[in-house]
């Protein structure tokens, strides 16, 4: 995998001075949107004018939209418009875009194909991996564009952008695939399995697709090479697909339990587990089975799945339609809370952790249980401080317990170089494993205030080495995870070799 660090993300953030600026400027540019017109319908079509990628562009475009934020700058009283793009993935309003899209703003409208302006909400937002979905409320379905596979992509094979660059709404441009498995660092984020095109974007054109000859969105429109022309970046197809339950994370935003799990690189929300005692194993669904739909609402992949089950309550009667050995059933649960994570006491811990040292050379996270440490102490916090920067060839394991201050919905974040894991309770909450340079993953639990067992697990190859641990919850912004929140059990052996 190739790193590129020059790459910038897209926004077009032109300055003004008022509000008001910015009403007439949207309200001037607004004769300009809409994309059909009478002299354009007159085509038959046979017409030569109308080649395959005029084709693919009226197919595509309907389902593109520009995206408008007003933002605060840094002068109080003057703001900012911000452009971005999007993909309509869902005729109910769903769009997806990217985190820095839709990031801040004090005003936020979409413009839609057909030249309607419309407010949107912020579903979910994932910034490790700088995704964002957003919805808008409509009175009828809207097009879409369906989310394709990555995964087979060929150097030369065509591509499309239609985008928002620089308040153009509905710009298109056609390059080729340029570059596969680019691994690129933007001011926003560390972000693997790139796609690397030669169709023209600039600021505006993030969030967009990249489309491929079969009008299928094959990329999200991230960044560009600032030092060269023609190089524009877009996170892959497949990446999105695995990232997308985390992004959305229904069950632990929306406190419901649904216990069941789909394949996401399929055209078939396919699925792939089942939780034992959960509402789906008591209505008997099994791994295999297709879900077709969700309460009514058609299902053709594990995006959509996810879709379905955002904003669903506990107690709520969902209806899923199965396939099963080429036969549908219809099965009704009733939707449970969240199980509650148990907590421990917090009698006679101290502040702390202990951590043991493991040298070697891995891939990925070995199993430290079933190691020997060469080295034993405790700390105050997760960090390379614990054992000594700058060497290579070792793992490092963070035992003991964290404390919540309060009841609600955390993320958790490891920034790694290289693989980290994180698990509370029995529960993996973070994997970032792997060797990889410096790069956040993060994870969402749902959590009662109280103490907890926590597992921090970490290993470095060569080279550079990084560890950080964050939170962000109830009545606390993104941070690294303060000393005053570890704790740890005395025991004897901890004791008789502590770190500096």
């Amino acid at each position: 995998m190739e790193r590129i660090d020059t790459s910038t993300p897209l926004g077009g953030l032109p300055r003004i001075q008022a509000l008001a600026r910015y009403l007439l400027i949207a309200a001037a540019i607004l004769p300009a949107i809409p994309i059909g017109n009478v002299a354009r319908a007159q085509l038959t079509g046979d017409s030569p004018r109308r080649t395959e990628t005029v084709r693919l562009i009226e197919k595509c475009s309907p389902a593109v939209v520009a995206i408008r934020n007003l933002v605060p700058d840094e002068k109080p009283g003057t703001f900012r418009v911000s452009s971005g793009s999007g993909s309509i993935i869902h005729p109910a309003g769903f769009i997806l875009t990217n985190y820095h899209v839709v990031r801040t703003f004090v005003r936020a409208e979409v413009i839609l194909a057909d030249g309607r302006i419309l407010p949107y909400q912020v579903i979910s937002a994932f910034p490790p991996d700088d995704l964002a979905l957003i919805k808008v409320q409509v009175p009828e379905p809207l097009k879409t564009l369906s989310l394709g596979r990555s995964h087979d992509l060929l150097l030369g094979e065509p591509t499309l952008v239609i985008g928002n660059p620089d308040g153009l709404v509905q710009s298109a441009s056609t390059g080729i695939v340029s570059g596969l498995s680019r691994a690129v660092a933007t001011q926003d984020a560390f972000l693997p399995s790139m796609i690397q095109t030669t169709a023209a974007i600039n600021g505006g054109n993030s969030g967009g697709p990249l489309i491929n000859a079969l009008g299928e969105q094959i990329g999200l429109i991230t960044s560009k090479n600032q030092n060269a022309d023609n190089i524009g970046f877009a996170i892959a197809a497949d990446r999105i697909r695995e990232q997308f339950p985390l992004m959305v994370a229904a069950e632990q935003r929306s406190d419901f339990y649904l216990g069941l799990e789909v394949e996401m690189l399929t055209n078939t929300a396919t699925v792939k587990s089942v939780v034992d005692g959960s509402p789906a194993a008591r209505a008997e669904i099994r791994a295999g089975e297709i879900v077709k739909r969700v309460s009514g609402q058609p299902v053709s992949g594990g995006v959509d799945f996810h879709l379905a089950i955002i904003g669903r309550k506990a107690g709520e009667r969902l209806e899923l339609l199965l396939e099963s050995d080429g036969k549908d059933r219809l099965v009704e649960l009733s939707l449970d809370n969240l199980p509650a994570m148990a907590t421990v006491s917090d009698e006679g811990l101290v502040n702390g952790l202990d951590f043991s040292v493991f040298p070697g050379s891995w891939q990925k996270l070995p199993e430290f249980a079933a190691m020997t440490p060469a080295e034993k102490g405790t700390t105050a916090k997760p960090g390379l401080a614990a054992y000594g920067e700058g060497k290579d060839g070792f793992g490092l394991q963070f035992q003991g317990f964290v404390k919540l201050p309060a009841d609600g919905l955390y993320a958790f974040f490891t920034k790694s170089d290289d693989g980290s894991q994180l698990r509370i309770g029995d529960r993996l909450i973070v994997d970032n494993d792997g060797l990889h340079p410096a790069r956040e993953a993060a994870g969402l639990i749902r959590m009662k205030a109280g103490t907890y067992p926590i597992d921090l697990r970490y290993f470095e190859g060569q080279g550079a080495e990084f560890l950080q641990v964050l939170i962000e919850g109830p009545g606390l912004t993104k941070q690294e995870i303060p000393a005053t929140m570890f704790w740890r059990r005395p025991s004897p052996a901890a004791e008789a070799a502590p770190s500096p």
